[in-house]
């Protein structure tokens, strides 16, 4: 099922408020930026808008920016051709952004298929056909005919995020044969203490051969930049770009009591917006519900984001009580979601798969008590007891006990709320956290 126009229109293309300084960014006047990433604008997740923004203020600088991503919206369309695409294979967004979108091939048997095709001792067939198993062969063709035997198309590449090595060793590949800077964006999750799943996906043999041929590496926190020191990689090409949101931005600002009147919610209600599935709690969102329903708690759970395949299996094993007491929106759009996290009463993300958490920023943008698992990455931008609370992955009933502290101690819940603001405007405002990329842009040799 493709992405309907109407559903892309109401995405806005919005979030130009900051501009490079006058003096900043000159040498990119007219040079040319290829971005490669496994999703893109109109999908705005958190390493979607990352992007974005870089790309924005490259393109307000007269940098000719080009996006290669994916065909993708659902993020299980990687596997499952029934799920929702872009069936637009090209857009343009600002002043010459342009997008290029590569159709995901779905193979009969593809996993089986690439598996075994995974075994021969090529490097590069580990990489384009190896672990996620995602197949993109229009995508292979254009950067290694291009890298091979044509001419120069781009100055500089900025390629991420991990565990997309199919998408990222193409564009490492191209910029190696050119002679040109290539800049990683990783995103690790490095999840739990001793999480060897994730570890197996973010951080294997594949992960760090990108890493230590990359020119520079551009990590979301000080955390993510040290456990890659402590990997052996150069903490000289590390840059700490950060994360940030607009405080003036129109697109962020959010009507609570329209979000009540149009789902018909009277009482107090608890939000996650995320990709539903279990690695990011949402399971354990619904159970810690469960509890308090039990209890005879009137509280409500609003779940907004792409619904996994195996949280449906889930759902489905469900009562009628979830279905009663729980509003499922897997699209929703921006102005609906800005609605849903001012009318909320906590904002809950337990999740373990996390390099940063952009969407806890724009909950305290809207003053929201925030709740998360401890994971690495996030556990260095919520400060226990402070803005939010953490709790061990999984412990539905600590999350149970934190939403009906909140909810019933409105003094707190405030307080929460305004100090998490305070945090968002005194650390992770676009015009502070932009400095570091800009002062790598501007140090290229290009």
């Amino acid at each position: 099922m493709n992405k309907t126009k109407d559903e892309i229109e109401e995405i806005k293309d919005t979030d130009r408020n900051w501009k490079a300084g006058p003096d900043e960014l000159l040498n990119v006047e007219g040079k040319r930026c290829l971005m490669v990433l496994h999703r893109f604008w109109p999908f705005l997740g958190g390493s979607e808008k990352q992007f974005l923004k870089w790309a924005r203020v490259l393109d307000d600088k007269k940098c000719r920016v080009k996006v290669f991503t994916t065909n993708v919206w659902d993020n299980d369309y990687f596997y499952f051709p029934e799920k929702r695409y872009i069936k637009e294979t090209s857009a343009k967004i600002g002043n010459n952004i342009k997008i290029k979108r590569f159709k995901v091939c779905h193979l009969p048997r593809r996993n089986a298929m690439l598996s075994f095709l995974e075994r021969f001792p090529s490097k590069t067939l580990k990489f384009l056909i190896g672990k996620p198993y995602i197949f993109l062969p229009g995508y292979y063709f254009y950067m290694f005919m291009s890298a091979l035997f044509l001419p120069k198309k781009f100055d500089f590449i900025i390629a991420g995020v991990f565990p997309h090595y199919y998408l990222i060793y193409p564009a490492m590949f191209y910029a190696k044969v050119k002679g040109i800077p290539f800049i990683m964006s990783p995103l690790i999750h490095f999840g739990q203490p001793n999480d060897e799943e994730n570890f197996e996906l973010f951080l294997n043999e594949k992960s760090k051969y990108l890493l230590r041929r990359s020119d520079y590496i551009l990590t979301i926190t000080d955390d993510e930049r040290e456990k890659l020191v402590l990997l052996g990689i150069a903490g000289t090409k590390i840059k700490v770009s950060g994360v940030g949101i607009e405080k003036n931005d129109e697109s962020l600002e959010g009507n609570g009591a329209r979000f009540r009147k149009k789902y018909n919610i009277t009482g107090p209600y608890v939000l996650q917006i995320s990709t539903q599935t279990h690695d990011k709690g949402s399971h354990h969102a619904v159970e810690a519900l469960k509890v308090l329903w039990r209890r005879g708690v009137k509280v409500k759970l609003v779940l907004i984001g792409q619904i996994l395949k195996e949280f449906e299996e889930y759902l489905i094993r469900q009562k009628s009580e979830v279905f009663e007491n729980t509003i499922i929106l897997s699209y929703a759009s921006e102005q609906d979601k800005n609605d849903a996290i001012d009318g909320c009463d906590v904002f809950l993300m337990p999740s373990k798969s996390d390099s940063f958490g952009l969407v806890y920023l724009e909950a305290w943008l809207h003053k929201k008590p925030v709740i998360a698992a401890y994971c690495s990455g996030v556990t260095g931008v919520i400060d226990e007891g402070i803005n939010g609370f953490f709790v061990p992955f999984g412990d539905y009933e600590m999350i149970a006990g934190y939403i009906y502290k909140l909810i019933n101690d409105k003094e707190l819940s405030m307080k929460m709320g305004e100090e998490g603001f305070r945090k968002v405007v005194n650390n992770y405002l676009w015009e502070k956290r932009l400095k570091n990329f800009i002062k790598l842009i501007e140090n290229l040799k290009l």
